[in-house]
């Protein structure tokens, strides 16, 4: 709410800035009213870290009959608008009039340096009636492109324009007041006559499920995916698969919603995550799996012949072309075959299918809380022919939405319900900070399959990861479950496939046994060869990496069942097992990884800790001078790729109950993460990319626990740490 000092200051600004122009007014004395302006609600993280708020900002009136150089005033402008001089030259030579508006806010930091420029050019003079500022408000977004898709912006008027400024427009802004003042026959205000008629509401702050921590886990994978593959589409959704809290969340094209201006029409508009549906591929053939256990269609351990099946005169084959001989519907999933899929989809009937595609979430928009949600587009009645029945079944000839795939394989992963996926988690008053409304799981469908449908499924899942095609989706004792997808892509003008455009996507979550996180990671025309672009090798890393992230954010502590355990040529595929040159050479550098557990060195001197890391092949950074470990990260007992680099605590780093705050500049938001924790402090992330800023000086002496915000982005140096 405006104080009376801003609605004075405003009058003044009235005076300074009208003032010539009104010395030819009515020479009555008469009341004037004027809006008083409610400052919009902030947007908030569900930590309550701000991700959208309004500055106190400024709108600029020059006169500009005091500077008869505009190329000088220009000059002098420039750094305090953020413009070159070129820029603002051709703003004060555009019209014809002697008094101007610059079309932007002013911030206040920006309002003392440009004062101070232009009394520089008028030495002696008094600037104030030739440079005014009037009291307005400027809507800021601190972390720039991160989650913009889903933030969205605010236009010149206030308005909300997309994303979440555009969904929840009425809650954030607030309601203006009005005050009246006198103005005399000269037609100055009287400014000892101000009197507030209606106070100025200001808008309700919202707090969103997004966690900015984990957002920047999305944004640093987002970022490595598109700088590698430079898809034309691209999204990442990470959620809570027992809540329907949406964690983390970004698509691509992106824009920063603080230069919208800039932004093409398709970034501003297009969420890929909500607002496109297109062919799942084969991450549908989950749900598929869990409709026909459901109904008793098949069983797991029921077999058909893979490689190729006719349907109404078409030869539907497996994607290896060949098959795997006669196996069992578990391994259809495994493997992922087409053929399989479709004999289940020949069995369900159109009628089960759609009946569970229903269940399943997939025939309705979610309702999640963005704009122009899109829903899915399945055969009409007149085309529901046996075909296309088969190839419904492993996700072709159909189009879905990644929000509805996140809803349909969160019933699996929670036992079977289907909820409501969400970003806002409560309604804030802006004084008091108080909780108005706070928002928690809507469930759609409270059981879609049985619960034991939903943990056979769960189950499959998680030994196609751990045994099938999807491998490189495992995470050593989380029992990751997961499914990738590879989908052909139409061209609109001919009604046939591309040759050399898919999308590809994997969709999973972790740990098997009590899922926390469920990711979902998809690419449209990835720029790789058509031989290279498969949801195993493009999507599912990103995924694995996020997951494992979040693990490590949760911790959640790992569990090494055997039953999940890698073996033979799965072992192989994952790169877990003692492997032959060429066989490595085959599966490729990523492929052929290796993972280890790390040792407890707590209490070993730094050396000799040091040692034992290079021996396990893994590279150790030691946080202080000498001394014994005092702490490490990842913590003992973790599995983790050979070449990881584990930190280690010691002395001067950790000392007295005391820590030094560690130099972050150029590390990647999870290397930052992980100094920290071995550090036994806290991150609060801004941005993505590389650290640029940290609010705690490096070698300052704080308590272990000590939360440090540190800045990043993605134009920074490249990490100082291997």
């Amino acid at each position: 709410m405006l104080a009376l000092g801003a609605v004075a200051a405003r009058v003044g600004y009235v005076q300074h800035a009208f003032g010539p122009r009104l010395l030819n007014a009515a020479s009555k004395v008469e009341q004037v009213q004027a809006p008083l302006l409610a400052p919009r609600g902030s947007i908030l993280d569900s930590h309550g870290r701000p991700l959208a708020f309004d500055l106190q900002a400024y709108t600029l009136d020059i006169h500009l009959s005091l500077f008869p150089n505009p190329q000088q005033l220009a000059t002098a402008l420039a750094p305090g608008l953020h413009r070159t001089a070129a820029d603002v030259l051709a703003f004060l030579t555009s019209g014809h009039y002697q008094w101007i508006e610059w079309p932007h806010p002013v911030l206040e930091t920006d309002k003392e340096a440009i004062l101070k420029a232009v009394r520089q050019l008028v030495p002696g003079k008094d600037v104030g009636n030739y440079v005014t500022f009037a009291p307005t408000e400027a809507r800021y977004y601190p972390n720039g492109v991160f989650a913009s898709n889903v933030i969205g912006y605010v236009n010149g008027q206030g308005k909300g324009q997309a994303g979440l400024e555009l969904q929840y427009d009425d809650l954030l802004t607030g309601q203006n007041g009005s005050y009246e003042y006198t103005r005399e026959g000269d037609g100055f205000p009287v400014q000892s006559s101000v009197r507030v008629i209606q106070k100025a509401v200001p808008g309700k702050d919202i707090e969103l499920t997004i966690d900015q921590t984990i957002q920047g886990f999305v944004e640093q994978e987002m970022n490595q995916l598109v700088a590698k593959y430079h898809p034309e589409h691209a999204a990442i959704i990470v959620m809570n698969p027992k809540t329907g809290a949406i964690l983390g969340m970004t698509s691509r094209p992106t824009f920063d919603p603080n230069h919208y201006g800039s932004a093409p029409a398709s970034a501003l508009s297009d969420n890929w995550a909500v607002n496109d549906a297109f062919e799942p591929g084969s991450t549908f053939k989950v749900p598929v799996l869990a409709a026909a256990l459901a109904t008793g269609t098949v069983t797991l351990d029921e077999t058909f012949e893979s490689g190729h099946k006719v349907v109404a005169g078409h030869t539907i084959r497996d994607w290896n072309g060949v098959g795997w001989g006669r196996i069992t519907f578990r391994q259809a999933l495994e493997e992922s075959s087409n053929v399989g899929f479709a004999t289940i989809a020949l069995k369900l009937g159109w009628s089960k299918l759609l009946e569970y595609m229903k269940k399943f979430g997939y025939l309705d928009k979610t309702g999640v809380d963005l704009p122009a949600e899109a829903n899915s587009i399945v055969f009409p009645p007149s085309e529901r022919g046996e075909l296309q029945l088969a190839t419904s079944g492993f996700g072709q000839g159909i189009a879905v939405t990644p929000i509805q795939q996140m809803a349909a394989i969160a019933a699996i992963a929670n036992g079977g319900t289907l909820l409501q996926p969400h970003l806002l988690k409560a309604v804030l008053d802006p004084a008091t900070h108080r909780v108005i409304r706070s928002v928690g799981p809507t469930v759609v469908n409270p059981q879609v399959v049985p619960k034991s449908v939903a943990d056979a499924v769960n189950q499959v899942m998680i030994w196609d990861v751990s045994r099938g095609i999807d491998t490189q989706g495992y995470i050593p004792g989380y029992a990751v479950a997961g499914k990738t997808g590879t989908a052909q892509v139409v061209n609109p003008q001919t009604g046939q496939y591309y040759s050399n455009r898919f999308i590809v996507s994997f969709i999973g979550y972790a740990p098997g046994w009590d899922p926390q996180v469920e990711v979902y990671v998809t690419l449209y025309w990835p720029k790789t060869s058509a031989g290279n672009q498969w949801g195993s090798t493009i999507a599912t890393p990103a995924a694995r990496d996020i997951l494992n992230a979040c693990m490590h954010y949760y911790h959640v502590r790992p569990r090494f069942d055997p039953a999940y355990a890698l073996t033979g040529s799965s072992r192989a595929a994952a790169g877990l097992a003692d492997m032959t040159a060429q066989d490595a050479a085959a599966q490729g550098p990523q492929a052929a990884t290796k993972y280890v557990q790390t040792p407890d060195l707590t209490g070993e001197p730094a050396a000799t800790a040091a040692q034992r890391l290079r021996r396990l092949g893994l590279a150790p950074e030691v946080l202080g001078g000498s001394g014994k470990v005092v702490r490490q990260w990842p913590q003992p007992g973790v599995q983790v790729p050979t070449g990881s680099v584990v930190y280690l605590s010691v002395p001067p780093a950790v000392a007295q109950g005391r820590v030094a705050v560690p130099d972050l500049r150029g590390t990647g938001v999870r290397q930052a993460g992980n100094i920290l924790a071995a550090l036994g402090l806290k991150m609060i992330v801004q941005g993505a990319g590389f650290a640029v800023t940290q609010s705690v000086p490096p070698g300052r002496l704080v308590d272990p626990g000590t939360a440090v915000t540190v800045t990043f982005r993605a134009s920074a140096a490249q990490p100082r740490h291997p």
